[in-house]
């Protein structure tokens, strides 16, 4: 193969001059060595069907805005650069500074616009199938419209662009923007690093919530029946040292790193993230909620019912959901004073229960105690009563696992005692719970294991609205879909990881938020497309087993452009056949 006219052929010092005459140092890619990040230039070469590395050279430590610190030993290989400054732009670090090559003037985006336009010819490609279908969504679902109303037509269109660029690409992050936005079909222009990060400091918090009350308000009004949204939290670990809510506390990965608390409320009807909130990393659930319950008045919430984990089922916390006004279906603790004697009276009942607390749907027994919860009106000060519905449930299969998993662990702890081997901390909690001490050191207590016996299996919601202990159950578990979210966030979303400046936080947030959005309703459409042809029976369709795969596929259909005198058309590749009944 003939060489090129590339840096990595050249010798050192007619590479020094490429790299200020260009303003470019590449190929470079980047590499995580113990959480700090550096910029390695690099050449490889095929020998045999297999490819060799030439040469790695460290040109420095990757900091949080993207921009590089030289270092050393590069500097002394190339000495030129020394009053040069550096930053990642997608694969390439650009030199600006001292005697390279200097930026560009910024461009007007109008100009840009027509500048790109006029750019395209009958040899451009541009990938467009999952990008097309993203946008598409954003269209069907109105959240192209709500964008626009609050942001702008320009502004929208860039923050859609990056949220379809987060959506489609995993594991992406923002300085790859400007490689993916010249190469692939977006609403908006290509642009650089740099202008992605002014977009996320332009996002205000205002903006941010003029745009959760329009979404909430199609979510509600688009909702059938009763609405229930589902509240949860997560945590996203971050490298940051200057974002102010970045801080240690309980993290639900184990983390080491300090991290963000990010609350979500999403529906329950449509799957879609509706609302969020950025909390400092060390608050608690419990004060996450307080957070949500404090908002809850801008929410137009007086209508809807909040599906909540037993972490959220303090009676503190009731009194605040009573407070309010709002409905809500929450799991409960069993060492919980209201329900610790409905547990007592209701336990035998379901051991040997029969047809009557059967639930077939979900194959456990249950019971409800109709009560009432009393609560001081925070506008008349008086003492107000309102029902209170304790379901319990025992679930047999439930109850069998956890008996030999505990029996399992007891057995093993008492081996360890025997042969006085060393105890892990968890083994530590075991001794505690069931095992005695006498004089002749810790014995295992059958009593203890008999009180902890009954109420395996176990588990309760309480609810102020729902009655009904099957209604209930089919309500809570569907709560699922936030755990989806979750996981769509972190996973497809690049949300795992905060890395930003602490002015970008509330726009980068915000463009992730988007995007989850776009999945989540691509998720769904599958799913109930999947419901539809197991009620009738038929599979005419090609339905893929999730959303990456779909999006894989999609990601490899181009457009061609044609350039005529009247305008720019666009022609699709052949699309295959599967894609095409999907």
């Amino acid at each position: 193969m003939k060489e090129t006219n590339h840096p990595t052929n050249m010798d050192s010092k007619t590479q020094e001059q490429c790299f200020l005459e260009t303003g470019f140092i590449h190929p470079v890619f980047v590499k995580n060595n113990h959480g700090i990040r550096y910029a390695i230039f690099y050449k490889n070469r095929w020998n045999n069907n297999k490819c060799e590395k030439v040469f790695q050279k460290t040109v420095g430590r990757l900091l949080e805005d993207d921009s590089i610190e030289l270092g050393r030993r590069f500097l002394a290989e190339y000495p030129a650069l020394k009053d040069c400054k550096a930053k990642l732009v997608g694969r390439k670090v650009r030199l600006f500074g001292g005697v390279a090559c200097p930026l560009p003037p910024l461009v007007p985006n109008a100009e840009q616009r027509k500048a790109f336009l006029d750019e395209l010819d009958q040899d451009t490609r541009l990938s467009a199938g999952a990008s097309y279908v993203l946008w598409e969504i954003a269209k069907q679902n109105h959240l192209q419209a709500d964008l626009e109303a609050v942001f702008g037509k320009d502004r929208a269109a860039y923050l859609l662009s990056l949220a379809i660029f987060f959506a489609a690409d995993p594991g992406a992050v923002a300085s790859e923007f400007e490689i993916y936005s010249a190469q692939t079909w977006l609403p908006c222009t290509p642009t650089d690093s740099q202008h992605v990060s002014d977009l996320f400091e332009q996002v205000s918090n205002p903006e941010i919530m003029s745009f959760l009350r329009k979404r909430l308000l199609y979510s509600q009004l688009e909702t059938k029946g009763d609405v229930y949204w589902s509240f949860d939290t997560t945590s996203i670990s971050s490298y940051s040292e200057t974002i102010r809510k970045v801080a240690y506390g309980y993290s639900k990965e184990n983390s080491e790193l300090p991290q963000l608390n990010l609350w979500l409320i999403v529906s329950e009807y449509s799957g879609e993230p509706l609302y969020y909130k950025v909390l400092e990393g060390s608050l608690s659930d419990p004060l996450a909620l307080r957070q949500m319950l404090a908002d809850a008045a801008d929410l137009g919430s007086s209508q809807v019912n909040l599906v909540m984990d037993r972490a959220f089922s303090s009676p503190t916390l009731l009194d605040r959901l009573y407070e309010q006004n709002l409905g809500f279906i929450c799991g409960s603790k069993t060492n919980l004073n209201y329900c610790k004697s409905v547990l007592s009276s209701f336990e035998p009942q379901l051991r040997f229960g029969g047809v009557d607390t059967f639930l077939e749907e979900f194959g456990v027994q249950a019971k409800t105690s109709s009560t009432t919860w009393s609560y001081r009106d925070p506008a008349t000060g008086y003492l107000e009563t309102r029902p209170l519905y304790i379901h319990v449930y025992l679930d047999p299969a439930r109850a069998a696992t956890e008996n030999e998993s505990l029996l399992r662990q007891i057995k093993e702890v008492q081996d360890k005692l025997a042969e006085k081997i060393a105890l892990k901390d968890s083994d530590k909690d075991l001794i505690k719970r069931f095992f005695i001490k006498s004089s002749q050191g810790w014995s295992y207590s059958p009593k203890k294991w008999e009180n902890k016996a009954h109420s395996l299996g176990l588990f309760v919601l309480v609810s102020n609205t729902v009655g009904s202990a099957n209604e209930a159950l089919r309500i809570y578990r569907q709560r699922d879909i936030i755990e989806k979210n979750f996981n769509n966030l972190k996973e497809r979303c690049s949300g795992r990881r905060m890395r930003c400046r602490e002015r970008a936080l509330e726009g980068k947030v915000f463009v992730l938020f988007l995007s989850l959005i776009l999945l989540m309703n691509l998720k769904m459409r599958f799913t109930l497309a999947k419901r539809t042809e197991a009620k009738l029976d038929a599979s005419s369709k090609y339905l893929p087993n999730d959303t990456p795969d779909f999006l894989r596929m999609m990601g490899a259909v181009d457009v061609t452009s044609r350039k005529s005198d009247e305008e720019n058309s666009f022609y699709w590749d052949l699309i295959p056949k599967k894609l095409r009944a999907t």
